[in-house]
């Protein structure tokens, strides 16, 4: 089977991390895959050094129609058979690349958790009908994809996987790379600097614990943006800059979970299936989360491997976190349960077959 993926920005974000495991998977079992991109990132390089086959073109609402016959000549020129498209404009255009090459399907994944504008909500009633099939990555993403105009029998939940590792290596080596001493607590988060990942709602909860407790604790921020140098001045004022290590970009995230006792996620919004949150779940790493998306599905759906507590309670975030640090026996217990979870219910391979089966 040729199916191409369609993506607007191909960087390095959660969305992009989910094509490339779709691509390795599928195509690791005979499968052709091709990704159409606008924005050159992390993902178009990686697959183009790969071998894979790519195209570039300019996709925007405004020019859809331009875009789609484009799209269209690509794939009749490459007899592509599915478009697997991520995202809603994505969508749009290769629903309209049908006008233009009837043959190709296509399958469409929301990795939404926001509720779209009056705009959005009618073109999803015009052009989700015309999907082969429609994937949302969990349960509240289908939930709000029904609020946003799409039919609910139309949908189906897939979630993101990781390939299980079944049991926790815990080593300090990353820690201590950056001074910090074996009996202090240790947390992580990986995101970018966006106001959608909740940052400052994290200085707020840490300089609560900080308050809460004399057992010296750090937190590990993983991630680049456009508001890292703004956090740092706001860790320096808060005071806080002691306990928050700001590591930028890092391609040893695993290093990280390693020396990891808690992993953290302050998103307020649009956080659909957390693939941060399932690498720290695979490295066997309690969690504190937020309310938001599919943390919950991860955290505390049929098997509890971490507390979730509402987007700007840092009181109740910040308790979680200390009776996390205080109790070794639960976290061990969370752990435990975080590999086991993994294992049975986000195992990727799996789940990528099941998306495979969305394209026949």
């Amino acid at each position: 089977m040729n199916i191409l993926y369609l993506i607007n920005y191909a960087g390095k974000a959660g969305t992009e991390k989910y094509v490339l495991n779709l691509m390795h998977i599928l195509a690791g079992q005979g499968e052709t895959c091709h990704l159409a991109y606008n924005v050159p990132g992390q993902l178009s390089e990686t697959v183009s050094s790969e071998g894979f086959a790519c195209f570039r073109f300019e996709m925007s609402t405004k020019k859809a129609l331009s875009a789609a016959k484009k799209l269209a000549g690509y794939c009749r020129e490459n007899k592509i058979d599915v478009i697997h498209a991520q995202y809603p404009m994505e969508n749009v255009i290769a629903i309209l690349s049908k006008l233009f090459y009837r043959k190709v399907k296509v399958v469409y994944t929301s990795h939404l958790t926001i509720y779209q504008n009056t705009k959005w909500k009618i073109l999803n009633r015009l052009f989700t009908p015309f999907d082969h099939r429609i994937i949302a990555v969990c349960r509240q993403g289908a939930d709000i994809m029904v609020s946003n105009g799409v039919k609910k029998d139309r949908i189906q939940v897939v979630y993101n996987g990781v390939e299980p590792k079944r049991e926790r290596v815990y080593d300090r080596s990353f820690a201590r790379d950056f001074g910090v001493n074996d009996d202090t607590f240790v947390m992580s988060i990986m995101a970018r600097y966006a106001p959608e990942k909740g940052l400052p709602f994290l200085l707020a909860s840490l300089a609560k614990l900080r308050r809460k407790t004399d057992k010296p604790f750090v937190c590990f921020i993983a991630g680049d943006g456009e508001e890292f140098d703004n956090f740092a001045v706001m860790s320096t004022n808060s005071g806080m800059s002691d306990c928050v290590i700001q590591l930028g970009f890092r391609r040893d995230s695993d290093r990280m979970l390693k020396a990891s006792d808690l992993y953290l996620n302050t998103s307020s919004k649009n956080e659909a299936m957390s693939f941060a949150i399932l690498e720290a779940m695979n490295a066997g790493v309690p969690l504190v989360v937020t309310d938001v998306g599919g943390n919950r599905d991860l955290a505390e759906t049929h098997t509890v491997c971490g507390k979730v507590l509402s987007f700007g309670d840092s009181d109740g975030f910040s308790d979680a976190m200390l009776e996390l640090m205080e109790n070794d026996a639960l976290r061990a217990e969370y752990s435990a349960n975080a590999l086991k979870k993994v294992s049975e219910e986000f195992d990727l391979r799996k789940l990528a077959l099941d998306v495979f089966e969305t394209y026949k």
